[in-house]
């Protein structure tokens, strides 16, 4: 089983390679949804490791809070922003690269991965827009 820091160093990695300069999520529940979402394309290192609930505030990943935590301490993602919505991932390019490679991901698979997280990201704010908007 993977370690948190592990599992955060795997998380910003894949965050930063595949979304392009977007801020990472951390409240809400979207990035929960979105690892949810993308449970058959994440690494087993990963998935594996990742557990789901509907709690009373909706769906949450039970381990993120720790993961999210551990990136922080390790200086992979900066503290959340004031308002505790997002943090940025402070990893560059080079280093997410050798991340993944130590993963055993090439650089486009884990370009595509982080991809289909910042997509599911995007489809669950635009529903909390439209649902808020209602």
């Amino acid at each position: 089983m993977s370690t948190r820091f592990e599992n955060a160093e795997l998380l910003a990695a894949l965050w930063l390679l595949g979304a392009e300069g977007e801020r990472l999520p951390t409240s809400h529940g979207i990035l929960d949804k979105a690892l949810k979402e993308c449970m058959g394309v994440l690494p087993s290192t990963l998935s594996a490791s990742l557990s789901f609930g509907v709690t009373g505030v909706g769906l949450r990943c039970y381990e993120l809070p720790d993961i999210l935590l551990a990136a922080q301490e390790a200086l992979l993602t900066t503290e959340p922003n004031p308002t505790y919505l997002s943090s940025l991932v402070t990893l560059d390019e080079d280093s997410a690269r050798q991340i993944v490679l130590s993963y055993g991901l090439s650089t486009s698979k884990a370009r595509e991965i982080g991809e289909s997280l910042l997509a599911s990201v995007k489809r669950t704010r635009a529903a909390v827009k439209q649902a808020a908007a209602a």
